[in-house]
């Protein structure tokens, strides 16, 4: 198991970013927490608003009637689901948990992090909020710490989280916030291409040759057809199949490692398939691709591009727009084969004064059976990979009409997944948006090289990561 850190809170600078949103086997303790979860410095029950012990209810065995007599209450909940998406969701917890009434926050939006900061300036916190940033709102004194509730949970203590997971947004034994969405990053195979190519369908283990191979042969610039696209994104994801023990962007639960062979195996590998071997249209500028596929228009779905480097988010669009036959794939491997996780997270505000039935929402949202049922039934979009392993549930997810058959091989790889740094990882986002971002510009727009630059983007984001730190250990 890798070595943990303990951490408590720290401020990161709020960033504006439009977001896409975003397992039967294996060690659920591997992966890049780098935080110490489970360690339980609380007490075995969760305070009520008069600070009594107060048990956790367990939903799914509630009795109805019992529900109706107790006193009705309204919560505030801030998230960036649209309103039709968000009254789906209210209408389904309220049916079953009619004495809980659910208001989407207005005042909570973009720019995330300062709407939340003007809410909260003026005592105003929604109940249940959305975080862009764990360690942004902890620092602030916004979270609740979950553990106690959870401790109380016989659902959560069922085993059935994805404690990988769970573990990004734990804090010095204090449980800030708990993942509500789950997605990951795959290869989208166009299958139809790879038919008219007469190029073999690769497995679920395949290999980087494989990919490599696949994508020269599926190229035919004449014609404007490309093998791959999305490349880019594979610099922060790929070294794990040069070294297993990387996380995303080579952090392995310490700090980071732009100088690792892995790093450099993966930017080469990548900088081959883009210069090279010319395999994608990324390398070519706006005006030219425009001209080739016209205004507004994405190859991929035009059928135009053989493997597409996407998220999860991107299969209810493949299935309702794709004109041709498509399925998923993990990363290739070449020393080993992990999936790359994005997790958004939902916490409880310390200053609601209905803590209990809040977090019977944030239940209902992350880890509650009986939410995530609601979630798979057919009517809804589909959206987030299921956050409970359990049986029932995944029979409704990967039974689904819209469900790419490679599903079924990448979520038992969720245990063993990696997560994205950027709502978790103290000192991250100053990291990436001071140090790691106007680097790999002047790399990609070849003004320096990797191998001239790795020592001092090692140093300036460990130094963001270890001043992020010691931050963490002045909050009270």
């Amino acid at each position: 198991m890798r070595k943990v850190f303990s951490l408590s809170m720290i401020m990161v600078l709020c960033l504006t970013l439009v977001l896409t949103a975003c397992g039967n086997s294996g060690d659920s303790n591997k992966g890049n927490s780098s935080t110490a979860n489970g360690n339980k410095e609380t007490g075995n029950t969760a305070p009520n608003d008069s600070g009594a012990p107060a048990d956790t209810p367990d939903k799914q065995n509630s009795d109805p009637a019992e529900d109706g007599k107790k006193e009705t209450v309204t919560l505030k909940w801030a998230t960036w689901m649209g309103k039709e998406e968000a009254d789906q969701y209210i209408k389904a917890f309220e049916a079953t948990h009619p004495h809980i009434k659910i208001q989407k926050d207005p005042a909570v939006d973009w720019p995330w992090n300062e709407k939340l900061s003007a809410v909260a300036a003026a005592g105003e916190l929604p109940d249940v909020m959305w975080t862009f940033g764990v360690p942004f709102a902890a620092a602030n004194g916004w979270l609740e710490d979950l553990t106690p509730y959870l401790e109380n949970d016989p659902e959560y203590q069922s085993g059935k989280t994805f404690k990988n997971l769970d573990a990004t947004a734990n804090y010095d034994g204090k449980q800030y916030a708990l993942p509500h969405s789950l997605y990951m990053f795959a290869i989208n195979l166009n299958l139809d291409l790879f038919e008219k190519e007469n190029v073999p369908v690769p497995p679920v283990n395949w290999t980087i040759d494989d990919m490599r191979d696949a994508a020269i042969k599926l190229t035919k610039f004449n014609d404007k057809q490309f093998g791959m696209s999305g490349l880019g994104g594979l610099r922060q994801t790929l070294p794990s199949a040069f070294d297993t023990s990387l996380d995303w962007n080579t952090w392995d639960g310490e700090k980071f490692n732009f100088t690792s062979p892995a790093f450099k195996e993966a930017s080469d590998y990548v900088d081959e398939l883009l210069y090279s071997d010319k395999v994608s249209y990324d390398i070519y500028k706006p005006e030219e691709i425009q001209g080739w596929f016209g205004k507004d228009q994405w190859p991929w779905m035009l059928g135009k591009v053989g493997m597409q480097y996407d998220g999860t988010w991107s299969i209810s669009g493949n299935a309702k727009n794709a004109k041709f036959k498509w399925d998923v794939r993990p990363l290739p491997s070449a020393k080993g084969q992990r999936v790359p996780l994005i997790t958004d997270y939902v916490g409880l505000s310390k200053s609601s004064k209905h803590k209990q039935e809040a977090f019977e929402f944030i239940k209902w949202l992350t880890f509650s059976k009986e939410g995530w049922m609601e979630r798979m039934k057919p009517e809804w979009p589909l959206g987030s990979i299921p956050l409970v392993n359990d049986e029932e549930v995944w029979s409704a997810y990967l039974g689904r009409e819209d469900m790419p058959p490679g599903m079924k091989e990448l979520v038992k790889m969720i245990p063993d997944g990696f997560v994205d740094l950027i709502k978790w990882l103290p000192g991250y986002q100053v990291g990436l948006s001071s140090v790691y971002d106007p680097t790999f510009k002047d790399i990609n727009d070849r003004k320096v090289k990797l191998e001239d630059v790795a020592a001092d983007l090692d140093k300036r984001m460990n130094d963001s990561y270890i001043e992020a730190v010691a931050q963490l250990k002045a909050v009270k």
